[in-house]
């Protein structure tokens, strides 16, 4: 990345806080100044653009045009990011969670066992009355295992956003929260 462009994104921001690997910019651009004049460690990128400006136009020529090695230093910080988030998520394992899925799994497998049995046997003995009443049940069949597919459908959508809001953290995407991020989502969806 060219000087002259990460100037002109900071502005005024601290060169060190807005841009990973900004001291490196810093000590670059002190190498030309003479020594009253150097950078302090918080210069911001107005700091820089004024101090370049006294320079000689064949000395700003060279700073400006060279490349700087800023975005190994993000991709580096995103990876540190990366191996703190999974040493977390492996010291803190959800143990609950899963635990209530498997019990609604056990529920709904259950009860579609059963009902498919109870029809199969009815059929096969060929049991119309009990045929018939395993059809006509299907309301309370759903209405008995209906809870348990909501809980594992939220369950897993769960997972699902929780897996992109690590991934979006880890490549320093953020996303609206709340209703503007519904919002967003929804629109972005149609």
């Amino acid at each position: 990345m060219k000087l002259w462009d990460v100037i002109r994104t900071v502005g005024s921001g601290v060169i060190r806080e807005v841009v990973p690997g900004g001291g490196i910019l810093v000590d670059a651009v002190n190498e030309f100044l003479p020594s009253d004049k150097k950078l302090p460690s918080n210069a911001t990128g107005e700091d820089i653009d004024g101090a370049l400006s006294a320079l000689p136009p064949e000395q700003q020529a060279r700073i400006l045009e060279k490349e700087f090695d800023v975005d190994l230093t993000r991709i580096r910080q995103s990876n540190e990011t990366v191996r703190a988030m999974l040493e977390s998520d492996a010291k803190n394992q959800h143990t609950t969670r899963p635990y209530i899925a498997k019990g609604a799994f056990h529920v709904i497998a259950f009860a579609v066992v059963l009902v498919v049995s109870t029809w199969s046997y009815g059929v096969i003995m060929n049991r119309e009355n009990l045929v018939e009443a395993v059809s006509s049940g299907w309301p309370f069949v759903l209405s008995v295992i209906g809870p348990f597919v909501v809980l594992l459908h939220a369950y897993f959508g769960v997972l699902k956003s929780e897996h992109k809001n690590r991934l979006d953290a880890a490549a320093g995407k953020s996303g609206a929260a709340g209703m503007a991020g519904l919002l967003s989502n929804l629109i972005r969806r149609k």
